[in-house]
């Protein structure tokens, strides 16, 4: 097939290019314009034949043309992460909900066979309930959750009205290689450099999942056919509270860091952790994952 990876040289996306990549019958399109992408991250696949990359912006139907023939779509092209959409809410809207809307635009146009739709817990806000099930109410505290609901529901349009085969995936904090502007990442930098791990709050409880573990899931996900149609949580089932995420990664660091705190933001959750009761999920420990991460970084 002839894939198409939104985002492709972003954290999940670039992790998903070397999955798919692994597959020699498989054309992949990497599509980004590189404002949270790197391409360092897809350099090693830039001298395969199989493997395109276009620089272009999802907010520019013109520059979707330029994918070419497509028969898979993975959107993972997005404003993604939550202060990044506080602080630059234009581009988080015109990214997320009118980039989506051209990206469904163009894969109703090609009929692709399926569509995979890279959303975020951020849609259910604050839970009433714990675990959270994909029946849970939604109900965003932040631009970031909103503009996925607005994806979430292009896309079940989409799906209704032009029969697009389309899945959607609520991911929660997925962590690992080539992240950055997210709390792991900004904890890891920290902790190298010996400087102070803030925590705004400290109390929030959040389900971290290893990104191995996320393209684990999306690969199934998107092989099996009755998953088409369903909205699927991604995460482990088991939260970490932001406090005890800084305490490990000190450790696992050898760092002399310290924690210290500060008033909480009003658009970060309280807490999540996943229910993904459609889907059996691999997920390796928090431990395992950060010390992988750490290496990395």
């Amino acid at each position: 097939m002839r894939i198409l990876v939104t985002g492709g040289a972003g954290f999940i996306g670039s992790h998903l290019v070397d999955a798919l990549s692994a597959d020699k019958g498989n054309e992949i399109v990497i599509f980004d314009n590189f404002y949270r992408g790197k391409i360092k991250n897809i350099d090693h696949h830039l001298k395969n034949k199989n493997i395109m990359l276009v620089k272009g912006d999802i907010r520019d139907p013109k520059d979707l043309k330029k994918a070419g023939k497509i028969d898979f779509i993975y959107h993972l092209a997005a404003q993604s992460n939550v202060a990044g959409s506080f602080f630059k809410p234009d581009y988080a809207f015109s990214t997320n909900v009118v980039g989506t809307l051209n990206v469904l635009k163009f894969a109703s146009g090609q009929k692709v066979r399926r569509f995979v739709f890279s959303s975020s817990r951020e849609v259910y806000g604050n839970p009433r309930y714990l675990p959270v099930d994909d029946a849970h109410p939604l109900n965003p505290i932040n631009l970031y959750g909103l503009t996925k609901l607005s994806g979430e529901t292009l896309c079940k349009a989409f799906s209704e009205n032009k029969k697009l085969k389309l899945t959607i995936l609520r991911i929660a904090n997925v962590y690992g290689p080539r992240d950055k502007d997210r709390v792991i990442p900004i904890f890891i930098e920290n902790a190298k450099r010996k400087k102070d791990l803030i925590l705004y709050g400290g109390s929030q409880v959040l389900d971290f999942i290893w990104i191995g573990d996320v393209i684990d899931a999306m690969l199934r996900i998107s092989n099996e056919d009755k998953f088409l149609g369903e909205t699927i949580n991604i995460g482990t089932g088991t939260g970490t509270s932001i406090e005890d995420l800084a305490k490990i990664i000190i450790k696992l660091a050898n760092s002399k860091s310290k924690i210290a705190r500060k008033e909480p933001r009003g658009f970060d959750v309280e807490s999540f952790i996943a229910k993904s009761g459609k889907i059996k999920l691999r997920a390796i420990k928090l431990a395992d994952g950060l010390k992988k991460t750490i290496d990395w970084f």
